[in-house]
């Protein structure tokens, strides 16, 4: 086969790779995180093996729906204590595109210990409205219209606020902003949003890392979303939290690096901050891998909460 024959299917090969990632880069990466898959509770079963309901788990609870400033319904379960009294209202944010349910074991764990809490379908996921997710930028404001409705239901009683990845960045973003959420738990999270989205890029671009790809996705992303990617910072909102917060992180997390949630760690200038590195667990199976010490480093936490009150 001569030089020419060779090269003309080369140059069709490089042409259809290049217009594949073109169209990638500008139709598909744009909404992949924005645009998160809504998957019900039946869905979920994977980390929801009691069940889906919270009966399923000795719970009781009550649907309710809260209003966004910006008009939207968000979904939510309100759960009740499992004592005689209760001594905050916990509410308990899910990952990207997860939904309220999975959050049942941790409102178990916080019910049994005198807390009440309130699982929240995030904008775009599970039962709630909207179709774009801005990683905190709007779901901040959300939170406070949560804090405005925990409020009028319970015009005495505390709130605090316990987020998984996603949901992490959020309760940092909506700490800083709400002070009446009096303490946190940030369980696997991002530091920077564009750092986070350059890791999940990478996943889809055979392992490319680039920033001027990054940057060209984002901005995109930001002007579908109507929302400012760059301003996306659980880090600097975490310099702004004086108030406790415990940090939870596994060192073999893969898609949040453990040194992210150590940016945020160590920004919090609360005194009574705390850090707790799970070895040998990933993003997903922190109480897998740590067992009942998870929950003891929680139920501890919760306790030095409540005797510094």
């Amino acid at each position: 086969m001569s030089f020419k024959k060779t090269l003309k299917p080369l140059a069709i090969i490089i042409t259809l790779f290049l217009l594949g990632a073109a169209f990638l880069v500008e139709n598909v990466l744009p909404y992949s995180g924005i645009k998160p898959r809504r998957h019900k509770p039946e869905d979920m079963l994977w980390l929801l093996p009691k069940g889906v309901k919270p009966e399923d788990y000795g719970l009781r609870a009550r649907e309710i729906n809260i209003q966004t400033p910006d008009s939207l319904s968000l979904s939510a379960l309100l759960v009740e204590s499992n004592t005689d009294s209760t001594l905050a209202t916990v509410v308990l944010l899910h990952g990207i595109s997860a939904c309220k349910e999975v959050h049942l074991e941790r409102a178990k764990v916080l019910a049994d210990e005198g807390y009440a809490s309130l699982l929240l379908d995030l904008r775009a996921h599970g039962q709630s409205e909207g179709e774009y997710c801005t990683f905190g930028f709007q779901e901040k404001n959300d939170l406070r219209a949560v804090a405005d409705t925990l409020a009028k239901l319970f015009p005495t009683r505390p709130m605090a606020i316990w987020g998984a990845s996603l949901g992490g960045a959020i309760a940092l973003q909506a700490m800083a902003v709400e002070p009446r959420y009096s303490f946190g738990i940030i369980e696997s999270t991002f530091d920077e949003y564009n750092k986070v989205a350059m890791e999940y890029g990478a996943d889809m671009m055979f392992g490319l890392r680039s920033h001027w790809l990054t940057d060209r996705v984002l901005d995109k992303s930001g002007r579908i979303g109507h929302f400012e990617p760059d301003s996306v910072k659980p880090v600097v909102a975490a310099a702004r939290i004086d108030r406790p917060v415990l940090f939870i992180h596994g060192d073999k997390d893969a898609r949040i690096p453990k040194w992210f949630g150590e940016r945020n760690y160590e920004a919090c200038p609360a005194g009574d901050k705390q850090w707790y590195l799970v070895r040998g667990a990933g993003h997903n199976n922190l109480w897998k891998i740590a067992g009942d010490s998870m929950r003891v480093e929680v139920l501890q936490f919760l306790r030095s909460v409540n005797d510094g009150r």
